[in-house]
């Protein structure tokens, strides 16, 4: 799970990690700082971030870094997350207000996010809520709807902490199953298949998705439409569409134009008639700094124009290594993610992908079985049969979507690129079984590659789950 709205830590003592690993809170000090190897003598020192704390490293004398992206994450929201959820519910874009859309009669179905994303859902309710009944909306015709998507249901601890104990007791709350029976029709993809949702967001007159906007490794960018697709989508639709875009040209992170994914997410969500969305952008800390609320497309483009300002930036080209961080996913298959953007847009096809990760709870074994599975069948050319499988609409492992799409950017990136993953929560094995090197340490990590390259071109992501590289050439799948 991605951590909610908060602070990073200010002030906290440095903690001297295991495994050679130095860190440091934010705001604090260096306590023993990492000594360069006596193979070279490092000249300037860098971070990135293991969980919410600062990993400093330092890189060889005959390396050269293209860009380090550090963003200004030192700027503070102006103001809080209920403030802003007021601010932009007073002034949606291109749509009236909740306040004029709904009535008396009005049957309401509120769509949250699950526990995967950040959104901090306790703290947009209940100004959302006042929104509706200053409407005229009553609590009795007021449903919550969990977008799982094709994720686990939330047990009721976490249900109730992630709502709000007050507003969990007072509505009506279920989770979206997306293997249920009883999922309503709603149109066709353009592939061919039923698009089918949830039956109580398919019976409301208004519907409204609460969300975070934040890069998106196949739709260009999270929130949105999403909440509909997968969100309350049936399996076999997500599968359908998953499986047949992600392959597609113009299916990758930041890109919205030629994206045929995005646009396919945004005909679903249209067809289910999704009315208005409430939508969170963030800085690289993970902070809520702005809420965007209104129509489905046009509040999330002004959202995403937001976020650009905060974690995009220009990268004129790949470096031979790139450095970069899981954080802020700290979550199994979800720490795969940053790879994404390290790999395809920053690296060179040949060079290697150095990333810290945090992964409190391990992978699942049911995915690391998977990729067991697959590297004994197919040891080589992983990358063309990531693609190949996909494009022929076969799943690598029966159930969750996205430890799929893990295992299908995993297999590509490992094709295209030397991947090390450097973490404490995580052992060798389980690092080598996905097809990755392992080391225990940063600085172990860089000096092992300096020998192989002692001169190279470095890129450095210090938050690498919240980067957006913009680049000249889009990137080639199937190259």
């Amino acid at each position: 799970m991605r951590r909610p709205q908060g602070g990073c830590g200010r002030g906290r003592i440095t903690q001297i990690a295991p495994a050679g690993f130095v860190i440091q809170r934010l705001g604090g000090g260096f306590a023993n700082p990492p000594r360069a190897s006596e193979s070279w003598k490092a000249v300037k020192s860098y971070y990135v971030y293991y969980g919410e704390e600062k990993y400093p490293f330092e890189i060889p004398p005959g390396w050269t870094v293209l860009k380090n992206a550090v963003s200004s994450e030192e700027a503070a929201p102006s103001l809080t997350i209920p403030e802003m959820v007021e601010k932009a519910l007073a002034a949606p874009i291109s749509s009236p207000r909740l306040s004029e859309i709904v009535h008396e009669d009005s049957k309401v179905a509120l769509i949250v996010d699950d526990w995967a994303r950040s959104t901090p859902v306790s703290q947009i309710l209940p100004t959302l809520l006042e929104e509706l009944q200053a409407g005229g909306a009553r609590s009795e015709n007021i449903d919550i709807v969990v977008a799982l998507g094709t994720h686990r249901a939330m047990p009721r601890e976490a249900l109730a902490e992630r709502l709000g104990e007050a507003i969990f007791q007072q509505y009506r709350v279920s989770q979206h199953d997306c293997q249920a029976e009883g999922l309503v029709p709603i149109g066709r993809l353009s592939t061919g298949g039923e698009a089918r949702i949830n039956p109580v967001v398919a019976r409301a007159d208004v519907k409204i998705g609460v969300g975070s906007i934040v890069p998106h490794p196949m739709n260009g960018f999270g929130g949105g439409a999403k909440i509909i697709m997968p969100g309350v989508s049936s399996f076999e639709a997500v599968k359908e569409h998953h499986l047949h875009f992600t392959p597609q040209p113009g299916c990758y992170i930041g890109n919205l134009e030629t994206n045929p994914f995005y646009h396919e997410v945004c005909q679903v969500a249209e067809m289910a008639q999704l009315t208005f969305i409430v939508n969170c952008v963030y800085n690289p800390r993970e902070e809520v700094v702005d809420v965007v609320a209104g129509h489905l497309r046009e509040a999330h483009l002004a959202g995403i124009e937001r976020s650009k300002e905060n974690y995009a930036f220009r990268l004129d080209e790949p470096a031979d290594v790139t450095i970069t961080s899981a954080y802020p996913y700290v979550e199994g298959p979800q720490t795969i993610k940053p790879i994404i953007p390290a790999s395809l847009l920053a690296t060179k096809r040949g060079g290697s992908v150095i990333i810290v990760v945090t992964c409190r709870d391990g992978m699942p074994e049911p995915l690391l079985a998977a990729f067991d599975a697959i590297y004994s069948r197919h040891p080589e050319h992983t990358g063309r049969l990531a693609v190949d499988t996909f494009k022929s609409s076969q799943l690598f492992v029966e159930g969750a979507i996205d430890f799929n799409c893990a295992i299908f950017y995993a297999l590509v990136c490992a094709a295209r690129n030397s991947i090390t993953m450097v973490s404490r929560d995580l052992d060798e094995r389980s690092v080598t079984r996905l097809g990755f090197r392992y080391a225990s340490s940063l600085e172990k990590a860089i000096e092992r590659e300096s020998r192989v390259r002692p001169q190279a071109t470095v890129n450095i992501f210090p938050i690498g789950g919240v980067v957006l590289p913009l680049t000249q050439e889009a990137p080639n799948l199937c190259e």
